[in-house]
């Protein structure tokens, strides 16, 4: 079935106009927040990145499968955090789940040796793990997250049956 003219731009218009009203009701996200997340980014795209690529171009042949498991997420999410310099807010999830495997790894791996007076395991650093999820904490939009991703309508799971013009 080929649409109209009329019918194509009509749709635009309305597309425009869902689009439109979905970004007006998006609550302002100031731009030091802006900035801060890009200078996140672009820290561990840096940081992240040339370390993560030096443990790989320098050979896995030591490694255990878990531990070059670990550096190719980690040089993954470098890679991916590429993205957050130039679109913060669209690469926000990359953030949550910094936020969220920073805060299992010290529950799960750094927590129980440091209660039992031990060493900490030296793979991730604890003290700086933590200083960086409080300043995420801090630059994260979290009125813009709630409207983003808790108060927009969800995706249907499946498209509605259109009405057949060919009666």
């Amino acid at each position: 079935m080929l649409l109209r003219p009329p019918l194509v731009s009509a749709l635009r218009r309305n597309l425009e106009n869902e689009c439109d009203s979905t970004q007006r009701s998006a609550p302002p996200v100031p731009l030091w927040k802006t900035w801060g997340l890009r200078i996140i980014f672009a820290a561990m795209v840096i940081v992240l990145g040339s370390n993560q690529l030096n443990y790989i171009l320098g050979g896995s042949s030591d490694w255990t499968n878990w531990r070059g498991l670990g550096h190719s997420m980690l040089f993954t999410l470098a890679v991916l955090a590429i993205g957050g310099i130039f679109r913060p807010l669209a690469f926000l999830p990359i953030m949550f789940y910094e936020i969220a495997w920073k805060l299992v790894w010290l529950y799960t791996v750094a927590l129980p040796p440091w209660l039992a007076g031990q060493e900490i395991p030296n793979i991730v650093n604890a003290r700086s793990s933590i200083i960086g999820i409080c300043i995420l904490i801090v630059l994260i939009p979290w009125r813009y997250v709630w409207w983003r991703y808790f108060s927009q309508p969800i995706e249907p799971w499946r498209r509605k049956k259109q009405a057949s013009n060919n009666k």
